[in-house]
């Protein structure tokens, strides 16, 4: 189990990196309701974005994203639900995005 947390925590954090390096300001990380969870919540362009990503060493199992059904994406859109009303929040631009990261590539990067 930790070991699919360290995964999944160097994901997270390229994918925080490469949302910053393009200009994304990141609000929140793993925002938690009992609804679900959120990775990433950030903005641009006046635009709030909430960031689900997904981190697989292969595609053995399939893709990354292929983990994100449809009830994954209920929780998340009650999640995001949640922190605009918590938040008293209104956004006429939502967007709900999918980053999938591959550790192999990551191993060039770094």
């Amino acid at each position: 189990m930790r070991y699919r947390k360290n995964v999944g925590d160097i994901g997270e954090n390229f994918a925080a990196e490469l949302l910053t390096n393009s200009g994304y300001k990141i609000i929140e990380r793993n925002y938690r309701t009992k609804a679900g969870e959120i990775d990433i919540i950030a903005i641009k362009d006046g635009t709030l974005h909430f960031v689900e990503v997904k981190t697989r060493n292969g595609d053995r199992y399939g893709y990354p994203s292929e983990a994100v059904t449809a009830t994954k994406q209920m929780h998340i859109r009650k999640a995001a639900e949640q922190y605009l009303q918590g938040r008293r929040m209104h956004w006429n631009r939502v967007s709900f995005d999918v980053y999938e990261i591959m550790t192999e590539l990551l191993e060039d990067c770094m």
